[in-house]
């Protein structure tokens, strides 16, 4: 026994066990998507930044002549110019809009399919995805078919007449609402029943046998539970959505009037027919600012879904 601890005595205190070493190859693996992400986003993000300080124009496209900095002049001009806040409002008043139909209606869908035969739910879903995989252009261009002045569907099938869904603003727009809520719904709806799928049964069961309705399984089991899920759905949507340019774009036949511009279209428009990339380089950088505070949500939701897992 003695000669036991004397060992132990002459060899010293354990070495420290090694920290185990972090894995590279997953950061190999995203090291191309991560490059050509900086190229085609850094770069051209870099470059809106710089011309939002500068006067650029017409001058400069024909000319060697070097664009002058002029600092916040661009910014401070965006504060008093009414046609911004206008299109801002519009932007958010149509976000707002199109995030609540798309889920209104993709949240509706995926809880009527969780309650469809097996057969009919293929069929269902086969019909999202085809729509889903429709281009913004085809679907753009069926609406604008559907509601022709002279020819339109829609028109014929309300009794309107001739009616121009265009000459107001609000009928316009609602158009273009359709248009995007048409193309995400699906998105919306496949993944809710995917989430819907992983709700366990025993819990909604168990609810049921406490005598609990369908709308209060609804409320208390289902929707907590696919929260995570819809909050990235929103997020996203609003993403989305806020960048919406080429359904109005369309719509209004690559020249949308004022009252029709969301902020992405007004950004365009001053840089190419006004001409005035400075002033459209510090819109389109509010524009990509206020996408930054709903990416950090987005961002935050995808971290609690992770600490959830």
């Amino acid at each position: 026994m003695a000669v036991t601890v004397a060992t132990h005595a002459a060899a010293g205190p354990a070495p420290a066990p090694r920290r185990p070493r972090r894995p590279r190859l997953p950061f190999l693996l995203i090291a191309p998507a991560a490059v050509i992400l900086l190229l085609v986003q850094a770069y051209p993000l870099a470059r809106v930044a710089a011309l939002s300080f500068q006067s650029w124009g017409l001058a400069q496209i024909f000319s060697d002549e070097a664009a002058p900095f002029v600092g916040l002049e661009n910014f401070q001009r965006i504060l008093s110019d009414p046609l911004f806040w206008a299109a801002l409002r519009r932007t958010l008043v149509l976000t707002a809009a199109m995030v609540s139909l798309t889920m209104l209606f993709g949240v509706g869908i995926a809880l009527l399919m969780e309650r469809l035969p097996a057969w009919l739910r293929r069929v269902v879903m086969s019909v999202l995805v085809m729509a889903w995989a429709v281009p913004t252009f085809v679907s753009t261009q069926v609406f604008a078919w559907m509601t022709q002045q002279n020819f339109g569907v829609l028109n014929h099938l309300l009794g309107l007449g001739q009616h121009n869904w265009y000459v107001n603003p609000v009928e316009g727009l609602s158009v273009a609402t359709a248009v995007v809520v048409w193309g995400a719904v699906p998105f919306i709806a496949v993944t809710t029943y995917a989430g819907l799928t992983q709700v366990p049964g025993e819990l909604v069961e168990s609810a049921r046998m406490d005598g609990a309705s369908g709308l209060q399984v609804l409320r208390r089991v289902t929707l907590p539970l696919l929260k995570p899920v819809l909050g990235i759905q929103i997020v996203l949507s609003v993403i989305w959505d806020f960048q919406v340019f080429n359904q109005i774009w369309l719509l209004r036949n690559a020249s949308p009037e004022p009252e029709y511009q969301t902020i992405g279209i007004y950004a365009y428009m001053q840089a190419y027919q006004g001409h005035d990339y400075g002033y459209a380089g510090a819109v389109a950088l509010v524009n990509v600012l206020l996408l930054a505070v709903v990416l950090v949500v987005y961002v935050r939701q995808l971290i609690r879904m992770g600490d959830l897992a």
